[in-house]
């Protein structure tokens, strides 16, 4: 018999599912591409991500796996981020250029 948390588990689960792609493909293009070239958002987000992974390297190579997945599993926060932001009166978040930043046309370093 299915119950309304076997529902709600193979929502997450699915949701999991499309984000991770997504995932390492955004990781891909920003620490890929050098950080002169990249708007303060996509720096600041390349940062956070050099730094997560110094954290989980300890883990060895399900370290990475670990990180992408946990990155993945919050799909359902990233939207309500702004709103909690603005909510608690702190200033928002940058957003990326999209017109000069590399990570954002998709054009791998060369």
């Amino acid at each position: 018999m299915i119950t309304s948390w076997d529902i709600i588990m193979l929502v997450h689960a699915m949701g999991i599912t499309y984000r991770v792609p997504r995932v390492l493909d955004r990781w891909s293009l920003i620490t890929s591409c050098d950080p002169v070239n990249l708007c303060d958002a996509c720096r600041d987000e390349r940062r956070k991500v050099m730094h997560e992974a110094a954290q989980f390297e300890v883990y060895g190579a399900f370290g990475s796996a670990l990180m992408v997945m946990l990155e993945a599993m919050a799909w359902f926060i990233k939207p309500l981020i702004p709103a909690s932001r603005k909510a608690f009166r702190k200033e928002r978040l940058p957003t990326c250029s999209k017109g000069t930043c590399l990570a954002h046309t998709g054009q791998a370093a060369t």
